[in-house]
This record gives structure tokens, C-alpha cells and sequence, in this order.
């Protein structure tokens, strides 16, 4: 079974190879942070997904299968 670093870090390698980049939030948790990760596009240097909504890991993992 996988940890949650070894699952984290498959998906940065994932969505490195295809362009992006995974940043997890290391602000405070409040209403407008929830802690989690977003998905940034490293050629626009803007947010693929997650953003005010942020995403779970296993979010990202949905989101990495789907767009290949």
C-alpha cells in the first residue's frame, strides 16, 4: 500500500512529465484555505485546477488520468 508522500510524489513526477506542477497550500486552514493542493500550468504559470476550491490527493489523481 502506498503512503501519502510516495502517492504525492508519483503525482508531481506525473504532472511534471505532462507540464504542470502540484503546490500545496501552507497557509493557515481558514474558510478560503483548506489546506490542499492546486495544479498550476507551468507554460501559463496559471491555476489547471484546485484554486479557491482546493483539491484532495486523491482529486489530483483523478484529475492526472483524466487528461491523458
Amino acid at each position: 500500500m502506498r503512503t501519502e508522500d510516495s502517492l504525492e510524489q508519483s503525482l508531481r513526477r506525473v504532472l511534471k512529465a505532462a507540464g504542470y506542477m502540484m503546490r500545496k497550500s501552507h497557509a493557515p486552514i481558514s474558510a478560503d484555505n483548506l489546506g490542499g493542493y492546486m495544479i498550476v500550468d507551468m507554460s501559463r504559470n496559471t491555476v489547471a485546477a484546485g484554486g479557491r476550491f482546493e483539491l484532495t490527493l486523491e482529486d489530483v489523481r483523478e484529475w492526472a488520468r483524466d487528461m491523458c
